[in-house]
């Protein structure tokens, strides 16, 4: 099974538990209300509209939690290891709330507010804050908003400790911690270790991850392909590199001579 995590061990901090929990609508949100200090009457489940969904679907990137109430639309992702291009990923997932909006009709007027949260276990900027909450703002007049109805938050598990916010730092620190220490993320934890129990979610746990698993297999080679043609590697060092077999890029490469 190679690197695929028994399901003992997951955490709610895994994206796949962390996608299953937040199926239930009472939790989503409970942290949706507690992350961003807001009241929520209801939510409603987004899916990427079909005209859109080949593009998106075709870089390997998925929402995580993707939902919205009346006027407002959230996207929150789990980020359990580290990301160089975060920020950019970041600005990924805004083009696809973006455009899934707009293609379902609605004017740049009517366009919801949106709120993009990434939970990360590690510091995405390397400051020590706790939360960083980034707003398009003049560089000539910091008190100048663009007010472009744009949200976007990086939570940091690793500064849990700093946060004043009880029920923000409580929840940051089940996710460093493992420590449920309040009624809400004791609710998160016992939902985690009822879910552990499903068979269903067994079952589908090791099909996506195995799935998951070849297709990370698969884009590795295709940039191996790339790395020796465009950048005239040798396809043993492709390989390495990459951690792929050399056998696996030279069928590719055939392949694409083939194709040709």
């Amino acid at each position: 099974m190679g690197n695929i995590k028994p399901v003992e061990e997951l955490k709610f901090s895994d994206n796949f538990m962390f996608n299953q929990v937040m199926q239930d609508d009472s939790t989503c949100i409970g942290l949706l209300e507690r992350l961003l200090k807001i009241k929520i009457d209801h939510i409603e489940r987004v899916q990427l509209e079909k005209e859109i969904k080949p593009y998106y679907s075709s870089k390997s990137v998925r929402l995580d939690v993707y939902v919205k109430d009346s006027d407002k639309v959230y996207d929150i992702e789990m980020q359990s290891r580290d990301y160089e291009d975060l920020p950019r990923r970041l600005r990924y997932y805004q083009s696809m709330l973006d455009a899934n909006a707009l293609v379902k009709g609605q004017r740049y007027s009517e366009l919801y507010d949106s709120f993009i949260l990434f939970i990360c276990k590690n510091d995405p900027v390397g400051v020590g804050f706790p939360v960083y909450t980034f707003l398009e703002t003049c560089q000539q007049n910091k008190n100048i908003l663009l007010e472009d109805g744009t949200h976007k938050y990086f939570f940091n598990a690793d500064a849990a400790e700093k946060e004043k916010d009880v029920e923000i730092r409580n929840f940051l620190n089940y996710i460093k911690t493992d420590d449920a220490s309040d009624e809400f993320t004791r609710k998160i934890d016992d939902m985690v270790k009822r879910i552990k129990q499903n068979e269903e979610f067994k079952e589908q746990y090791m099909f996506e991850s195995l799935a998951l698993q070849d297709e990370r297999r698969w884009q590795k080679i295709q940039d191996a392909v790339i790395i020796v043609k465009k950048y005239g590697a040798s396809p043993l060092e492709a390989a390495k590199d990459l951690d792929i077999t050399e056998k696996e890029v030279l069928k590719a490469l055939e392949k694409e001579k083939q194709k040709a």
